[in-house]
């Protein structure tokens, strides 16, 4: 988080120290300001003039999803989303399926039933979309089907675990194959969150330079304007 921060805290800097020094001096020059600048000037003026209406409307968003999010429709949507994020989706679906098969396999050597470890599982893998895959998969059982049939048919469960389960099913060693499913997911879960720590660096950094970049662009384009028309007295 040392990045966003930065960028924050370097935008704010610009905002309320340098751009004003500049916006000032650029407004009695009578220059025609480059977009960048009046952009500046623009966000440097509602910065300092609504930033009580900012934090208002930030508060107010904050509070309003966090309600939203304490309801059934609100943490499902909300979950959704969380599992569809490019990069971290897949992430977040990885760790969600290792956590599934680490429960399941914990359960099924208790020996609690299937239809009851489902409820527990819907209860505890702490993510409303994939609990409602559980439910569905209930459902199926309860009419008569196995466990790797309904699976089948879940949105969030791959195809290897569909399989293994299917062949822990038919040997009678599903708490097994539920355990080598753990460790696939997280050795992946492993790699993708060493791939992922790799890949937001560079992308912070660009973030970074264009921040600077553009501010840069606000302030020295109008002084290259003032300096050709000093030349030119």
């Amino acid at each position: 988080m040392k990045f966003p921060f930065t960028q924050i805290s370097l935008q704010s800097l610009l905002l309320t120290f340098v751009v004003p020094v500049f916006a000032d001096m650029f407004s009695k020059s009578g220059l025609i300001l480059p977009w960048p600048t009046k952009v500046a000037m623009f966000m440097h003026s509602g910065f300092k003039n609504y930033w009580y209406v900012i934090l208002i409307f930030f508060a107010i968003v904050i509070f309003g999803l966090s309600s939203y999010f304490k309801t059934e429709n609100g943490r499902l949507r909300r979950d959704i989303f969380l599992l569809e994020i490019p990069i971290l989706g897949p992430l977040f679906k990885k760790a969600a399926l290792s956590r599934f098969a680490s429960i399941f396999a914990i359960l099924q050597t208790s020996g609690v039933p299937v239809l009851q470890s489902l409820t527990i599982l819907s209860e505890t893998i702490g993510n409303a979309a994939i609990s409602r895959d559980f439910d569905y998969v209930r459902t199926r059982i309860e009419e008569g089907a196995g466990i790797a049939t309904p699976l089948r048919s879940a949105k969030y469960f791959t195809p290897m675990v569909v399989d293994m389960i299917a062949i822990g099913e038919e040997s009678g060693n599903i708490d097994e194959m539920l355990r080598e499913i753990t460790k696939h997911y997280d050795d992946e879960v492993e790699y993708s969150v060493k791939g992922l720590s790799e890949a937001i660096g560079p992308i912070l950094i660009v973030g970074l330079a264009a921040v600077v970049g553009f501010f840069a662009l606000a302030i020295f384009m109008p002084m290259w304007d003032l300096t050709q028309m000093a030349g030119k007295r």
